[in-house]
């Protein structure tokens, strides 16, 4: 099977944390790495179904537990909410409008700054920090 570029670097990412790089993997990928935003897996399912029409919204479920399992990307919910995904791999924090529910990505400039004023348990290993900052975005800042 002949792959393009950018399907051979997927490929390449995959079996490096020991995936197979199917059709399906694929594709969820690129979708993902294509939007500017965090998809919900309904929206991306809509969105791969255009390349591949036979694909399930259970197997994009699941495309998308072993890539948030591997570290390709990453699931965004504050509990509740529609997960949301993206591939977005530098450190960097989120704001959510409370209104309308966008998330925005923010530099994640300040992870020292949280692990040195933070009363972290003794002996507790950090693996990430998720911070998330609730408002209103500027579309929504008048609403109530």
């Amino acid at each position: 099977m002949d792959r393009s570029p950018s399907e051979e670097k997927i490929a390449s990412e995959l079996a490096s944390r020991g995936m197979r790089a199917t059709l399906q993997r694929i594709a969820v990928v690129r979708q993902l790495r294509r939007l500017r935003h965090h998809p919900t897996a309904t929206e991306l399912h809509r969105r791969v179904r255009r390349e591949l029409p036979r694909i399930s919204l259970k197997t994009v479920y699941e495309v998308l537990d072993s890539l948030v399992s591997s570290g390709l990307a990453s699931c965004v919910t504050d509990g509740g909410e529609p997960f949301q995904y993206e591939a977005n791999s530098e450190p960097h924090y989120h704001a959510r409008c409370r209104v309308c529910g966008r998330l925005y990505d923010l530099p994640g400039h300040s992870d020292g700054h949280i692990r040195a004023r933070s009363a972290i348990p003794e002996g507790f290993a950090i693996e990430r920090i998720a911070v998330t900052i609730v408002g209103r975005c500027p579309r929504c800042k008048d609403d109530f």
